[in-house]
């Protein structure tokens, strides 16, 4: 079986390191490294997360490059109410030994994508930063990119702002970057995340598989639930960076249409909007993103059972 080569780029939170545990687990990705960047937490927050996870899991044999602390432009944002103190709820994990890359994120991908014989597809699950950046610095390495296949936006709803949505809003002009690159780009956005979702009794299926990644998954998701019952009238909560994976791993269960996605970066109302034009007369060829809609929510729930049952 031919797997597909990914290098992640991450803000590692609770959703964040459920995707990283599905992707870790799948015998259809190659993970030829992980990058950091803040957002659901502060850069060290995310780089120390993701390093104990490669780490609890076995696999410190992937690379793990720290990125850019701040956004492009506005102030930094956070989501501790959403991930915690520590960015993964109340979900321990011993401090890893491994360190960090000695390249940061940025030259870490540049060389990863450079060296490869294949292209390479980025799975971004958090602000955009690493991302414009490395293809600001080095416009050359597009033809290195197989796609990019993200968590961010929305078509039709926000969450930062009601039309914002967070991982968008953290750092729009990296976004408007990203999406103006030329490069093909998979928006697997709130319009299908917030249907990505998991319910109290399967985070207690997960939990009862006994297996280390389901106790770490589940306890991260009873934090994850229990924000989500305050804050939303969903019954469950969403697994909205898992979706990335999901994508890669078995596409046939979301649907999904070509759009023209615009980034929004000097409205009031709107800053920070992914404008999405599904026009029926729109100029096609102007197309720049395939738009995530719907997705088979227990197929999606059984990705990542499977992946807590099956974890080696």
């Amino acid at each position: 079986m031919n797997k597909t080569p990914i290098i992640i780029d991450v803000d590692t939170g609770i959703d964040d390191a459920v995707s990283i545990v599905v992707a870790l687990q799948s015998d259809k990705l190659d993970i030829r490294g992980i990058t950091t960047v803040a957002g659901n937490q502060t850069i060290e927050k995310t780089t120390r997360n993701t390093l104990d996870i490669v780490e609890y899991f076995g696999r410190d044999d992937i690379p793990v490059a720290k990125g850019y602390s701040k956004p492009l432009v506005r102030d930094q944002i956070i989501a501790a109410y959403a991930h915690g103190e520590s960015g993964l709820g109340t979900a321990k994990l011993p401090t890893a030994k491994k360190q960090p890359h000695d390249l940061d994120a940025v030259s870490f991908m540049k060389k990863t994508l450079e060296e490869s014989n294949d292209k390479i597809t980025l799975v971004p699950t958090g602000p955009l930063t690493n991302i414009a950046i490395l293809l600001l610095s080095y416009p050359h390495i597009k033809d290195k990119i197989e796609k990019i296949v993200l968590m961010g936006g929305g078509a039709y709803e926000g969450n930062s702002t009601s039309t914002a949505e967070f991982n968008i809003f953290a750092d729009p002009e990296s976004a408007n970057i990203v999406f103006s690159s030329g490069v093909k780009i998979v928006m697997c956005g709130l319009d299908v995340t917030m249907k990505a979702i998991v319910t109290y009794n399967e985070i207690k299926n997960i939990m009862a598989t006994g297996t280390k990644a389901g106790e770490f998954c589940g306890e991260a998701f009873k934090f994850y639930y229990d924000m989500y019952k305050k804050g939303s009238r969903i019954d469950g909560c969403a697994v909205h960076d898992a979706v990335t994976m999901a994508y890669l791993i078995k596409p046939e269960i979301i649907t999904a249409k070509p759009a023209n996605v615009k980034i929004d970066i000097d409205g009031k109302n709107s800053y920070a909007c992914t404008a999405t034009d599904f026009r029926p007369w729109r100029d096609i060829s102007k197309d720049n993103a395939l738009v995530c809609l719907d997705i088979d929510r227990e197929a999606f729930v059984d990705i990542i059972l499977d992946a807590c049952k099956n974890y080696k």
